[in-house]
């Protein structure tokens, strides 16, 4: 692998550094059952990574009638109910690889399909780990992931290029987006598997972002 010192270091947010996507998977299927729709492991695999908006297209493609307003008041009613319970915890290294690059003085951009909202919701509850010098959402661009736009628009906030970056993510489209911007796109899988396509695109695969930190010499 390339192992230039990246210019900058750009993340993906939820179900690589916070644990977010095992939640919402919960969450989603459980409120889909309760109005009598089975969204199982099979069909939920095709959410992973995508912007909730293009999620909620695929649910009404998938099921006849399927009633969206109730299903999207239901599930953001039960993931803030959560929310008051207990913040949504990090993924395993991220604050670790977060304050090592910071001590490098790498530049770091979040990149992320949610909505700023959301971002600001959880840079509430953990202000130690959001510690990004510019912050791209899905409201700001107009073809989110697997489009390249996110990345580009984020590297080009610090004033680099995409191509001298590291990205790190955890799903396909996302992966998917890291690669066509010319990235070195790592891998830190969460709930999907990555396909055929994204494994020989990516830089390289970590189980987590602390073993992703333990490899360093290897994308640093």
């Amino acid at each position: 692998m390339n192992t230039k010192r990246p210019a900058a270091v750009l993340f993906d947010m939820d179900g690589l550094l916070l644990d977010t996507e095992v939640t919402l998977k919960r969450i989603w299927q459980r409120e889909a059952a309760l109005l009598g729709f089975d969204l199982d492991d099979a069909h939920y695999a095709h959410l992973v990574g995508v912007p909730n908006v293009l999620c909620e297209q695929k649910l009404m493609r998938w099921f006849k009638d399927f009633p969206l307003d109730e299903f999207r008041r239901n599930w953001k009613a039960a993931r803030e109910a959560e929310r008051r319970t207990a913040a949504i915890p990090p993924k395993d290294g991220a604050l670790e690889m977060v304050l090592w690059l910071e001590g490098q003085g790498v530049p770091m951009a979040l990149a992320t399909s949610s909505s700023r909202e959301a971002v600001e919701r959880n840079r509430e509850a953990w202000p130690e780990l959001f510690r990004f010098a510019a912050t791209m959402t899905v409201e700001q661009v107009e073809r989110p992931k697997p489009d390249p736009d996110i990345y580009h628009r984020a590297s080009a906030c610090l004033g680099v290029r995409a191509a001298d970056c590291v990205v790190f993510e955890d799903s396909n489209p996302g992966m998917r987006a890291a690669i066509a911007s010319g990235a070195r796109a790592i891998m830190v899988p969460d709930l999907a598997v990555p396909e055929d396509d994204v494994r020989r695109g990516a830089a390289a695969m970590y189980p987590s972002l602390s073993r992703a930190l333990l490899m360093r010499e290897e994308w640093f």
